[in-house]
């Protein structure tokens, strides 16, 4: 087609078990899911990764995201980001933040508003229903106001609180969308 100009696009997921709890320990993270091994640093499962955020605590969890910084010799932009989530028992996600360059920080919600989603519903099979809790998955879609010039890697931080009780956090992974500079 004459007068169109496409831009080369491409994106990625992080399966759960991608995702790193900065804050270690039984003063953070309480026992989930029937495991009591999992105290200190929550569970990682085929499907998901979950952490009971013990009650008063602030929790930081980092997805490292594949950065394609070139492609074909073409420099890359980062076009927005994605989570899927879910949180129980009065856990929030309380802010958002995309690391990059090193030490750049960009915050992409406001600290104490929870994200904007839209919901993902999961029916499992039935002769596997015993083995799925019930889900209550979100999907949260970020764009970059400006598409940000890739040179480093990316990284999906996000913050998580329990107020007055333990709270679950349940993460399924997260993406990023990337294309050409144009």
């Amino acid at each position: 087609m004459v007068g169109l100009s496409r831009r080369n696009t491409s994106t990625v997921w992080q399966p759960s078990a991608a995702v790193v709890l900065q804050e270690h320990g039984s003063e953070f993270v309480a026992a989930i899911d029937d495991a009591p091994w999992s105290e200190g640093h929550g569970f990682h499962r085929g499907f998901f990764s979950s952490f009971r955020i013990r009650a008063g605590k602030n929790v930081w969890f980092h997805f490292p995201l594949q950065t394609p910084s070139k492609s074909n010799g073409v420099q890359q932009v980062l076009d927005a980001v994605s989570l899927m989530w879910e949180v129980l028992d009065g856990a929030q996600i309380n802010w958002i933040v995309l690391q990059h360059g090193g030490m750049e920080r960009m915050p992409l919600t406001e600290i104490g508003t929870e994200p904007p989603f839209e919901s993902v519903p999961f029916d499992p099979p039935e002769q596997w229903r015993e083995y799925y809790p019930k889900a209550a998955r979100r999907l949260t879609r970020i764009t970059m106001e400006q598409p940000l010039p890739l040179r480093f890697g990316l990284q999906l931080s996000i913050g998580v609180k329990a107020a007055d009780c333990d709270g679950t956090v349940r993460f399924y992974g997260a993406g990023a969308e990337f294309s050409d500079n144009a």
